[in-house]
């Protein structure tokens, strides 16, 4: 859960005006993108409590010494309510999580990791939850000796649709729609796919 910056434009629409006192949790902070995007585009708006979350000690060894986040969790999004307690957020963001979380569930389960992250992150969260991954699936590999950069899931407006949230497609910004468009080119002829479609869904607690 270590993805280097925050390309979704759209993601800034989705805060608050008056941010100040506001408690916002980044589940998967990794190395700090959404952490310091969020830090440069409202430190002029009011102070934001800061926490964050993620699995891997490395990247909150790295955020400790960064200073970005006010608090820091060593932990996994379903397991987010050994850790807080109810509706003590305001505003929750995965920013490219989600699809490190297994979808499917086993038969000795109630809910995957993933339903379970969300269904406990409704319960610690008073206002919205943010969420940004892949529209669809696409591979990763680990990265960083992390297994859990590895993908195990990919996701559709419709699924999130069926849990109540709103969904839109935004595309990564990547200068001008013919450099768009000649990277589909380069992509289809070694026979990948040009995975530049970000699934960004919100729900209002």
């Amino acid at each position: 859960m270590s993805h280097a910056g925050t390309e979704d434009k759209f993601l800034k629409t989705l805060f608050p005006e008056n941010v100040d006192g506001l408690t916002v949790l980044d589940i998967g902070c990794g190395y700090g993108a959404t952490g310091l995007y969020i830090r440069t585009r409202t430190y002029k708006k009011g102070w934001v409590n800061l926490i964050g979350l993620d699995p891997f000690k490395e990247y909150i060894d790295l955020q400790n010494k960064m200073g970005i986040y006010d608090q820091l969790i060593l932990g996994r999004g379903e397991e987010i309510l050994n850790h807080l307690s109810l509706k003590s957020v305001d505003i929750t963001i995965l920013q490219h999580s989600i699809e490190h979380m297994r979808k499917k569930k086993t038969k000795y389960e109630i809910l995957s990791p993933a339903f379970k992250a969300l269904d406990s992150l409704e319960k610690v969260t008073k206002q919205r939850i943010i969420i940004c991954t892949p529209n669809g699936y696409t591979e990763s590999g680990s990265l960083d000796g992390n297994e859990d950069n590895n993908h195990l899931s990919g996701w559709t407006a419709t699924d999130f649709e069926e849990l109540g949230y709103q969904t839109k497609i935004v595309t990564k910004n990547v200068n001008s729609r013919l450099l768009t468009l000649f990277a589909k080119l380069v992509f289809k002829l070694k026979g990948k796919r040009w995975d530049n479609e970000v699934l960004v869904a919100w729900k209002d607690i």
